[in-house]
């Protein structure tokens, strides 16, 4: 398989194609993927003049027989290119019987802010023969396939992505506060979150859990333990399929289900009329956590924890970058004892690497690459705060470009690179991190 530009008067749509029967002709087919397609291909070619071509998902093509080197089959594109030849030429419509006159007249429409130079020559990939194009197009349209296909985002990643999603800071919430066993994190990996969507847009059910919506983001007035054993129950109920979707679709299913939690209510005389953010009582919940954590003497000590960062479960870093995500991957695996050097250099990378992310991903003020580390510090924390996270919870991460004496300070970790003398210990690299974690994980969430 090769790659090749090419312009859409040397592609020609499959007269084979899967979605349909019998196609006789290039007309036939243009007109039976318009026809099929309707408001489909509108929001296509909508998308392809605001977007251009999709970078990620190329065309497949072969060489058309008795066309030479001047003819290609489209074998996995089909709609693309029917959604070109119409903005590029809108008159192929004329005819067509059977599409909407709505689908034709928004086509039209697009057709007119439509530039075929800005997209063509087209980016495709040209296979050898038909077997080696089928593997492609199974594996982009029959599924997962274990693994080798595409594999979809669940509900949480996808509203991990798209950015604040009420339901996924209650989920949150839940898991920093609700002191969860190994198998109730577990039932948390495929969590059923637009069922949690459901209830919460219910405006009579956030008032039953002393919950409140205030510029897109989702705040609480009442005690943490009152509000965290309704919402814990929910969570359970939903992760556990105790309560479905089939329970939930009508108003008066929601509302019955949030009624017969009975004694897990809240106390909503209890609430204090100073509402904060659930993001940030997870935050809160979570120092509270690590604080216990040092000071109980029971509980397993820094000394227990092999590797610079825990596990998902304890250190929840949603990153969605992939050097960032295999940078992370080490520092979980990497025995501190064994590779304090290089744990320490990776953890450089990782802190500049994630401070930059997440200025660009929040547009940061007065941020830029070139910044002195210590600065891009002091940056992001003073926009962390300014969205929400308490100050006590970022004194430590700020000490980082303050404190020389600070276990993961930069000037420590610079000398880790720059100076021969410099040696970090496996135990104040435990302590680093643990004094910094949940800035960490407010930088990825």
């Amino acid at each position: 398989m090769s790659s090749q530009e090419l312009n859409i008067d040397e592609l020609e749509l499959d007269l084979k194609n899967p979605r349909f029967d019998d196609l006789t002709s290039q007309r036939d087919a243009l007109e039976k993927i318009v026809l099929s397609q309707g408001s489909k291909l509108v929001n296509l070619a909508e998308d392809i003049v605001a977007n251009g071509m999709s970078p990620a998902h190329r065309m497949l093509v072969m060489k058309a027989p008795g066309r030479g080197n001047k003819g290609f089959t489209v074998m996995d594109g089909n709609r693309r290119l029917t959604a070109l030849r119409v903005l590029a030429n809108p008159s192929v419509l004329d005819g067509m019987s059977g599409v909407g006159d709505i689908t034709a007249q928004k086509l039209r429409k697009l057709a007119k802010d439509f530039d075929l130079n800005l997209i063509q020559p087209l980016d495709v990939f040209v296979c050898k023969n038909e077997a080696e194009a089928r593997h492609w197009i199974e594996a982009i349209h029959t599924g997962e396939n274990d693994g080798r296909g595409v594999v979809g985002w669940d509900g949480i990643a996808t509203a991990r992505y798209r950015g604040k999603n009420t339901s996924l800071k209650v989920l949150e919430f839940v898991k920093a506060a609700g002191k969860l066993d190994a198998s109730e994190l577990a039932a948390l990996e495929r969590f059923p979150i637009t069922n949690l969507d459901r209830l919460l847009g219910t405006p009579e059910i956030r008032e039953k859990l002393g919950l409140t919506f205030e510029d897109g983001d989702i705040l609480s007035d009442l005690p943490q333990a009152e509000l965290l054993r309704p919402l814990k129950k929910v969570v359970s109920d939903l992760a556990s399929k105790k309560i479905t979707v089939a329970k939930l679709k009508s108003k008066d299913e929601r509302l019955a289900y949030i009624d017969s939690l009975g004694s897990a209510l809240p106390d909503l005389g209890k609430r204090t009329g100073a509402p904060e953010a659930l993001d940030r009582l997870a935050a809160n919940a979570q120092a509270k956590s690590h604080a216990k954590a040092f000071s109980d003497g029971k509980s397993r000590s820094l000394l227990d924890r092999k590797a610079l960062i825990p596990g998902q479960a304890q250190a929840t870093l949603n990153i969605n970058d992939h050097k960032l995500q295999q940078i992370c991957k080490e520092l979980r695996k990497l025995p501190l004892d064994t590779y304090p050097v290089a744990v320490a250099a990776s953890f450089r990378v990782f802190l500049e690497l994630s401070l930059d992310h997440y200025a660009t991903e929040k547009k940061v003020p007065q941020y830029n690459a070139d910044l002195h580390l210590k600065k891009k510090v002091e940056a992001v924390a003073a926009h962390l705060q300014a969205n929400g996270v308490a100050k006590r919870d970022l004194q430590a991460f700020r000490a980082l470009a303050s404190n020389p004496n600070a276990a993961l300070c930069i000037d420590r970790l610079h000398g880790v690179i720059h100076s021969k003398y410099t040696l970090p210990t496996a135990n104040e690299l435990r302590t680093g991190w643990s004094e910094v974690q949940v800035a960490f994980t407010k930088i990825w969430s």
